[in-house]
C-alpha cells in the first residue's frame, strides 16, 4: 500500500516524506467524506511543506485542498487554497500551474456569480 510505504520512508526523512504521508492521507479523508479530518491533513501537508521548503509540494497540497473543498461546495475556502497554490507555483517558476489555477479559480467565480 502507497501510504504504507511513504510512512516508511518518512521514517527514513522525515523532511523529504512527511508531507507527503499527510497529503495521501488527507486525499484519503477526503474521498472517505471525512472532511473534518480532511482539512486538518491538508493544513498539516501544506505547513509541512512549507516549514521545509518545498514550494511545489506546498502549492500541491494547496491545489488538492482547493479541489477537496470545491467538491464539499466551500467555494470561500476553495478559492482560498487555489489562490496559495497560485502564488506557491508561481515562486517555483511554473506559468503552466499558474494557468491551471487561474483557470479553476475562473471556474469558482463563474458559479458563484450565478
Amino acid at each position: 500500500n502507497a501510504l504504507q510505504l511513504l510512512k516508511i520512508l518518512s521514517g527514513c526523512s522525515q523532511w523529504n516524506y512527511g508531507n507527503k504521508v499527510q497529503l495521501l492521507e488527507a486525499e484519503i479523508l477526503s474521498y472517505e467524506g471525512r472532511n473534518v479530518e480532511a482539512k486538518e491533513a491538508y493544513a498539516s501537508a501544506i505547513t509541512s511543506a512549507q516549514t521545509f521548503r518545498l514550494v511545489h509540494e506546498q502549492g500541491l497540497a494547496c491545489e488538492r485542498a482547493g479541489f477537496h473543498f470545491k467538491k464539499i461546495r466551500d467555494k470561500k475556502s476553495a478559492c482560498d487554497f487555489f489562490n496559495q497554490a497560485k502564488e506557491c507555483y508561481a515562486e517555483w517558476g511554473s506559468q503552466m500551474k499558474v494557468d491551471s489555477i487561474t483557470r479553476q479559480l475562473d471556474t469558482l467565480r463563474v458559479s458563484q456569480a450565478r
